[in-house]
């Protein structure tokens, strides 16, 4: 199969609205992934305040502390334009911008409009904000965030 340079160019664009950049390192775009553990306990020890920042240019998006429950999970997966999106939910993601408009249709959390929402700093695409009338939470790609290191630039925090 032969592909066009619109097929290559729809490609790049879906992987990088999924955080799929091809680097030589990938380890940081999978980091959360592998290692669910630190969201276990939140509370206990420092796991709770460790920053979670961007991936792509290590601004500070939130921290584990913020990270809820919705429909009894932590993590989601989906399909998003024929690909797999894990999310994590969180309570609030203050490195975050939305942009475009709100959205009322073909939403993952039924009930919920979204919004997409993008790095503050470098305004790749970390995710997505759901809203009712009376809640929202954000819903952010696993492969899009990292730990911060300890002595790593806070990104403006």
């Amino acid at each position: 199969m032969k592909l066009d340079q619109t097929d290559i160019e729809s490609k790049e664009a879906k992987a990088n609205v999924l955080g799929d950049h091809s680097w030589g390192e990938s380890d940081h775009l999978t980091y959360l992934e592998k290692r669910l553990s630190i969201f276990e306990d939140e509370y206990g020890g420092k796991a709770g305040q460790k920053n979670l920042v961007c991936a792509s240019c290590r601004h500070f998006i939130t921290k584990v502390s913020e990270k809820i429950d919705v429909r009894g999970r932590h993590d989601h997966s989906f399909h998003n334009l024929g690909y797999p999106v894990k999310l994590g939910c969180f309570r609030n993601a203050p490195g975050c911008i939305g942009v475009e408009r709100v959205s009322h249709g073909y939403s993952w959390f039924p009930g919920y409009a979204w919004q997409i929402q993008v790095c503050e700093r470098c305004y790749n695409q970390l995710g997505w904000k759901y809203m009712t009338r009376y809640d929202s939470f954000y819903g952010l790609i696993f492969g899009s965030l990292r730990e911060e290191e300890s002595g790593e630039d806070k990104g403006g925090v």
